[in-house]
Parts: structure tokens; C-alpha cells; sequence
């Protein structure tokens, strides 16, 4: 898929977000990556910056062992799109997680949406999940 010039810039930001800032839970790349009226819909983190920086510091303390994956992405107008695996700990089948991001005309993220499926033990299929 062809991307626009807007898509390809938003999608290169959002994938330097996730290896610099997501996968990490390093909240010193808050500022770098993220607008000044981010607005947060995700049940997990509060709004805001300030809000972002207390979950990738929260979840750094509890989960120093955190292997991240992003599986597919996707650019459509200033929306991006990743399909994530996150296993917390050895062991840990994970999550299977979809985080949706809108981007300012600056290419910062300005608004994020996720969804989030804990990955059972055994599936009703052999298909697996990714």
C-alpha cells in the first residue's frame, strides 16, 4: 500500500514512538512524541501528558521484564494504527492489544484509543493470534 507523504511521516513517528517510548515505558520521550492537548481514552492511564508519564513510570516499576512486539501497522490520513503483543513476564501468553493514534499536523500524537484482549492459555483453534 502506497502511503501519502502525511501517512508515511505520522507512521515513521509513531513506530519511533513505540521503540523509544512504549516499549521501554521510558516517559522521558513524553514531550518528543506527544501534543500538549493529548486527550487519553484509554481505561488504564489518566488524561493528559502528565497522565502518560504516570503509566510508563507505573508500569516500568511493575514489569521490568516487558517484551513488546508490534505485529502490523498502518497509516490511514492522521490515524495510525498498531497491532501489538505484549507479554509482561517469562512466561506470560500476553496480550493481544490494538492501539489506535490520531496525529496533529505536527505529526505528535494528539488523541489514542486501544484495545485490549488478554491471550488465553488455549484456543478453540490452531490459528493463534497474530
Amino acid at each position: 500500500m502506497k502511503h501519502s507523504e502525511t501517512e508515511a511521516r505520522n507512521l515513521a513517528i509513531a513506530t519511533a514512538m513505540y521503540r523509544d517510548m512504549l516499549m521501554k515505558f521510558d516517559s522521558r520521550h513524553v514531550d518528543r512524541f506527544i501534543a500538549e492537548d493529548y486527550i487519553q481514552h484509554s481505561t488504564a492511564a489518566s488524561g493528559g501528558r502528565e497522565g502518560l508519564r504516570a503509566f510508563l513510570d507505573d508500569r516500568r516499576a511493575g514489569f521490568p521484564d516487558v517484551d513488546i512486539r508490534i505485529k502490523a501497522r498502518y497509516a490511514d490520513g492522521d490515524v495510525t494504527i498498531f497491532h501489538i503483543h505484549t507479554v509482561r513476564h517469562p512466561g506470560d501468553p500476553g496480550m493481544n492489544i490494538v492501539d489506535i493514534f490520531r496525529h496533529g499536523a505536527d505529526g505528535k500524537v494528539c488523541e489514542h484509543w486501544e484495545v485490549v484482549q488478554e491471550i488465553p492459555e488455549r484456543l478453540p483453534h490452531d490459528n493463534g493470534i497474530f
